[in-house]
């Protein structure tokens, strides 16, 4: 059986480096972090979307996951690294690839993209992302993710993301790429792993999601 650590680090936290040293000498197959890159102030939900619940204050503590990430790559050999989850609808998929590949170079093929498309409506708007659909800005930025890992002059041309023929590199170790894990809550989880994810990791599941 293996085991897995999912945590969070923040600026009070023991190094990165060290616990990710540790926790692989204890024989952990797997380390994974999470991501909130704003936390609102008056937010409308709260974890899980749950209306009136309160956020955690350290929510809003956490540091960059792939900063993180690459600091325990750094610090081990053996432990694969992922991120649990990210929040793929806040970021653009060119840099998240460019990020996502770089990791996976200096991991020597170790990382594992866990995904999700978060429950915070004033989160994912601050961060450029349209909450109402981000379940399909998510899909859709797979798509583009895949397309800049696997083609040597990649393009694309979707609702929302569209761009010309461009180099792009690193390209991943991991071929074709990364595993690409997907997370959620919501009756449609299963379905959107058969369509373009490698797995799923689903918790409770919401039938209104």
């Amino acid at each position: 059986m293996k085991f897995a650590i999912d945590t969070k680090f923040t600026t009070t936290s023991i190094g990165v480096g060290e616990f990710a040293e540790r926790v692989e000498q204890l024989g952990f197959e797997s380390l994974w972090l999470p991501e909130h890159p704003v936390v609102p102030v008056n937010p409308s939900v709260g974890p899980g979307g749950v209306p009136g619940a309160p956020i955690p204050e350290g929510m809003a503590q956490n540091v960059d996951q792939f900063t993180a990430l690459t600091v325990a790559a750094i610090a081990t050999r053996t432990i694969r690294l992922g991120t649990g989850v990210c929040l793929v609808p806040e970021h653009h998929p060119i840099d998240l690839a460019k990020r996502i590949a770089t990791l996976d170079l200096y991991s020597n093929g170790r990382f594992t993209l866990g995904v999700g498309a978060g429950w915070s409506p004033e989160e994912t708007a601050a961060m450029g992302g349209n909450f109402a659909r981000r379940w399909a800005q998510a899909r859709e930025a797979i798509h583009v993710m895949k397309t800049l890992w696997t083609e040597d002059e990649p393009e694309f041309h979707g609702e929302f993301f569209d761009f010309p023929p461009l180099r792009f590199y690193p390209k991943p170790i991991q071929k074709p790429h990364p595993p690409i894990l997907l997370g959620g809550r919501s009756r449609y989880v299963f379905q959107r792993v058969a369509a373009w994810a490698d797995g799923g990791f689903p918790t409770v599941i919401d039938p209104e999601a």
